[in-house]
């Protein structure tokens, strides 16, 4: 089978295909921390084209910012194709489940119980086929959910269930394998233009010759466009998206920045929306204050996001 590539990726592409291939000799967990932009949603699409044509029951969910205040919300999403099989548990884990996905909440003392019929549900499931459970951004939603799949994701050695959480590099999840995407290289980078320069060309093979980008970009173009990208994956796709044909070929002047309203973009507005506004404030007095040189906003970003991650970081070690 054909699997998309995903450039300076290999590693986390070869770990989580081992942990899919090896499915049926007992289950595993990981958890990919990346920023906005770094992969971290394209590597759970790699996961669940590698199982694609297998005997494999595939569950995806993702975190929402907007549901973040109700419940178990996440894991009601994600845990719907499977609650016919509820019957199969317990009764009072039944009754506890079907509360929580119902909105009830549950009550502190019967957190373990709760999470008990997560798990139980999961290996009633996996007795027909393995599982696949995959998390989106599972720290932007209601960290209830984080937590019954965190205690779900340790207890998989005897499960044919592997089960992929992504999330920001604030979050951490105790008795998790961890994996923390790096910036891409010079060449991956490279790579990355390349490739979205000559599918941009393929969608405009009917324009003329001058409004049609080169079939491969300028090397310094692709230099230059490296260190404005940063090594993230989303923000050189952006780049590539707005240069006009004179950029690629190196006539124009070429941007500094990513596109502001590129994905990356409104991921990191999203971000920013969520902050509380003292936090907000500071970024931008920070981003202001052209006088405390050019590590002033990177200093207040990491402020703000380790302010935001005491705010907001569930309680996931239980």
């Amino acid at each position: 089978m054909q699997l998309t590539v995903l450039r300076g990726r290999d590693d986390e592409c070869r770990t989580i295909q081992g942990l899919l291939d090896a499915i049926t000799d007992g289950g595993g967990s990981l958890l990919v921390h990346g920023e906005p932009g770094s992969g971290r949603t394209a590597l759970l699409g790699h996961a669940h084209r590698h199982v694609e044509g297998r005997t494999t029951t595939v569950l995806a969910g993702a975190g929402l910012a907007e549901e973040a205040a109700l419940p178990y919300a996440g894991l009601q999403r994600l845990l719907d194709p499977l609650l016919d099989r509820a019957a199969a548990l317990p009764k009072e884990q039944r009754h506890l489940l079907r509360r929580a996905l119902g909105g009830e909440d549950c009550p502190n003392g019967r957190q373990l119980a709760l999470s008990m019929a997560v798990l139980g549900l999961l290996a009633v499931a996996a007795r027909d086929r393995p599982l696949l459970v995959t998390m989106d951004d599972v720290d932007l939603g209601d960290p209830q959910t984080g937590r019954v799949l965190a205690f779900a994701a340790r207890r998989l050695r005897r499960l044919p269930v592997v089960v992929l959480l992504t999330a920001d590099v604030t979050a951490t999840i105790d008795g998790i394998a961890a994996h923390r995407l790096r910036p891409l290289t010079e060449r991956e980078s490279a790579a990355v233009l390349t490739d979205r320069l000559r599918l941009r060309s393929q969608r405009q093979c009917d324009v003329v010759d001058a409004d049609r980008p080169p079939e491969r970009p300028a090397p310094p173009v692709v230099a230059a466009l490296g260190v404005v990208g940063g090594g993230n994956p989303q923000a050189l796709a952006d780049l590539a998206d707005v240069l006009t044909p004179g950029q690629w070929r190196g006539e124009e002047r070429l941007p500094t920045v990513p596109p502001t309203d590129g994905a990356l973009g409104r991921a990191y507005r999203t971000r920013l929306d969520r902050l509380p506004p003292s936090t907000r404030r500071l970024l931008l007095l920070a981003a202001l204050d052209e006088e405390s040189g050019p590590g002033a906003p990177t200093r207040a970003t990491r402020a703000a996001v380790e302010a935001l991650a005491r705010r907001r970081s569930p309680a996931w070690s239980a």
